[in-house]
């Protein structure tokens, strides 16, 4: 595990917490001003050269993307065809199997980055090489029942 990881469990929770909410606020504020400059240079640039509108400022811009935000949604999850499930991108879900009995510690993953780095990129790609010649394997017997 790396020492900046191991120095960051050491912090107190509270000061994790303010500086997550300080960061999160600052985050907005610059996305914000990014967004609203970004809709306001584009419409300026768009917009009345092309459908003889006037041009917007800065407020308008952020005004316009809010409203594009509430009207299309926030980036909530994403409808694939598969009823009411939501789908968490970006989030590892792991499951338990089957004739899986034993509990979970969940404490153990803190181990996990040390593990990579020691076995687990080798054994990664190890099996990756498996899956390919597997994959290539099948690809050569469906070729050659077509020939025959």
């Amino acid at each position: 595990m790396s020492k900046i990881k191991k120095q960051w469990d050491t912090v107190p929770n509270w000061a994790k917490y303010t500086l997550y909410t300080v960061l999160g606020i600052a985050g907005a504020f610059l996305l914000g001003l990014l967004f609203g400059n970004l809709i306001m240079w584009l419409w300026n640039w768009l917009m009345p050269s092309l459908f003889g509108l006037r041009t917007i400022g800065f407020w308008e811009g952020l005004g316009i993307f809010l409203l594009a935000k509430l009207i299309f949604g926030f980036g909530g999850s994403s409808s694939s065809g598969e009823g009411d499930k939501k789908h968490h991108h970006g989030k590892r879900h792991y499951h338990r199997r089957s004739g899986e009995g034993e509990k979970h510690d969940w404490k153990d993953w803190e181990y996990y980055d040390d593990w990579w780095e020691a076995d687990g990129k080798t054994a990664f790609h190890a099996y990756a090489e498996n899956m390919k010649k597997e994959s290539a394997d099948k690809t050569e017997e469906k070729s050659e029942e077509t020939t025959k």
